[in-house]
């Protein structure tokens, strides 16, 4: 099955989504930022980059399911119309209606062929003003065949924001998130006995910081740690910019599965700038056992070549 015909459809939509949360995010105040269930926040961003690229992709091809991280019941609760009010002062020619209409249409459900969307990846980075991601994938029986990843923050070519994008068996590419000019990624070529530079997440609650310490000590003794929100750390380590990023469960939550939106898009732009991903055991990403990676435990991403090592090494 070809899936060209998605790819360029879904840079677009990414790239709309993420100049509004740009722009949403250089004017938010703390009023904007909800509290979900789970105790993760939730932004008006997150909303209205769901109900853009919802609206691009069904207005396209309506058939295919969305699945994504958010819904509107919060925002239809009269005490929060606040918010939707503020959602429209970003999307002036849009009605409320149409607001909560295609953001619910992200409610879908995983099927052989279907989109998952992380509107706003690392919302607690977008609030700290630093590092985000918008992520969509196209998952095709359980296989992430076409990512695209925004990132309004990080800085590429000497400009801040790009857009990350790979189809599978086409390569992966980059380019500034207001050009055209594309360029091909390629992994590290970094090796166990080189000075390796790792890529761990901020937030503590979703990896285990001291095992991956540990591993990262018995890999390389002169080893560099960056810590990225997001997304954005499979953009980074696609661009050949670190070796190894590291997501392992966090001896505190157990019971923990990854959430499919926080890392398809990634997958499917590291494979095919060469590096590899897998879980904490060697096993392939399952994305089509539901909304969770319920198949997998923990999350390796490397440059390929360090791929081994790290598997060994946790087992070890």
């Amino acid at each position: 099955m070809k899936f060209d015909k998605y790819l360029s459809l879904a840079i677009s939509a990414v790239q709309a989504a993420s100049e509004v949360t740009s722009r949403i995010q250089k004017k938010l105040v703390s009023n904007d930022t909800v509290i979900k269930k789970d105790r993760s926040p939730v932004t008006i961003a997150d909303f209205a980059a769901q109900a853009i690229v919802c609206k691009t992709l069904k207005e396209n091809f309506p058939q295919i399911p969305i699945v994504g991280e958010e819904d509107s019941g919060f925002l239809q609760q009269k005490e929060n119309s606040i918010l939707l009010h503020k959602i429209n002062e970003f999307l002036p020619s849009w009605n409320s209606e149409d607001i909560t209409k295609y953001i619910d249409m992200g409610n879908g459900q995983p099927d052989d062929l279907f989109w998952t969307l992380d509107p706003v990846d690392g919302t607690k980075g977008f609030i700290r003003k630093q590092q985000y991601a918008v992520g969509l994938a196209l998952i095709y029986k359980g296989k992430s065949v076409l990512g695209v990843l925004g990132c309004p923050n990080l800085q590429y070519d000497s400009k801040q924001g790009c857009l990350t994008y790979a189809i599978s068996g086409g390569g992966a590419f980059i380019r500034g998130l207001q050009e055209e000019k594309t360029k091909e990624l390629f992994v590290s070529s970094l090796k166990r006995e080189d000075n390796l530079r790792f890529l761990e997440g901020v937030e503590s609650r979703h990896s285990n910081h001291d095992l991956q310490n540990r591993i990262m000590k018995a890999l390389s003794q002169s080893s560099q740690v960056v810590r990225y929100d997001s997304m954005v750390k499979y953009c980074v380590l696609s661009r050949g910019e670190a070796d190894v990023y590291l997501r392992l469960p966090n001896s505190k939550s157990p019971d923990y599965k990854e959430n499919i939106w926080d890392h398809a898009a990634g997958v499917v732009i590291i494979e095919e700038a060469g590096g590899k991903v897998s879980d904490m055991h060697g096993k392939e990403l399952d994305f089509g056992q539901g909304k969770k990676l319920f198949n997998n435990r923990g999350v390796i991403v490397t440059n390929g070549r360090l791929h081994d090592d790290v598997i060994k090494v946790i087992n070890e």
